[in-house]
């Protein structure tokens, strides 16, 4: 039986209004950005991510791609995601429920279904399951 990880690790990112725009395709596959990637709260992965919509925006759907990786960086094949997301300054979650789509290969995830509908602070918080068990990560967004 697999135990859900409840520690979390933040990671605050501020999307600033002067940053340049730029919207892919709704079906467009981002990289994930590798200065974006953290261990997780165990260790055994490192998780990078980028999103299609740059910068986040409120009220926009978009996609992510996760980057899972073990503690020696080699990519994870096979991993399942869960992605949820609250305002914890507000008590509510995601307006949306985002799902793994796609396991796109050498360690990537497309997750679908990202919508933040309020400026704040966001957390974001991404379970893996895999070989080498469950963890995760909470990334805490500001927009």
């Amino acid at each position: 039986m697999k135990r859900a990880v409840s520690v979390s690790l933040y990671l605050c990112l501020c999307w600033t209004p002067s940053a340049v725009s730029q919207e892919l395709a709704p079906d467009a596959t981002p990289v994930p950005d590798p200065t974006t990637a953290r261990p997780t709260d165990h260790g055994r992965y490192r998780v990078a991510w980028s999103s299609a919509l740059q910068p986040l925006a409120i009220n926009r759907m978009h996609a992510w791609v996760i980057h899972i990786a073990n503690a020696a960086g080699d990519p994870v094949e096979g991993a399942v995601l869960h992605v949820s997301g609250r305002m914890p300054d507000h008590d509510h979650g995601l307006p949306t429920a985002p799902r793994a789509t796609a396991d796109l290969g050498q360690g990537n995830y497309r997750v679908e279904g990202m919508k933040f509908h309020m400026s704040g602070v966001w957390e974001v918080v991404i379970d893996v399951e895999a070989a080498a068990g469950a963890d995760s990560l909470t990334l805490l967004l500001e927009l």
